[in-house]
């Protein structure tokens, strides 16, 4: 009987994560250094936009996002750059 479950199980599992990790990070579910007084968000974005800026990417440009979580890098990084991720 709990095989029958599985799917609805894990659905309702990773849902409940996600809210959990956008309560505490909003979109974006990673860690970067912050410069003193600067806002969580406004530092989680400087980072996002320094990766794009190391990886070279350019408006454009087609990037593939095969991350985990709910795409917010991937989004302010296209926002950013004006690329199509």
């Amino acid at each position: 009987a709990r095989q029958a479950e599985y799917a609805t199980l894990t659905r309702h599992y990773y849902n409940l994560a996600t809210d959990l990790y956008e309560y505490g990070w909003g979109q974006s579910f990673h860690f970067c250094r912050f410069t003193k007084g600067e806002p969580f968000y406004q530092a989680i974005a400087r980072h996002e936009h320094y990766l794009a800026h190391c990886i070279n990417i350019k408006r454009g440009m087609k990037v593939l996002d095969v991350g985990c979580g709910v795409g917010g890098p991937a989004r302010e990084i296209a926002k950013f750059t004006g690329a199509h991720i």
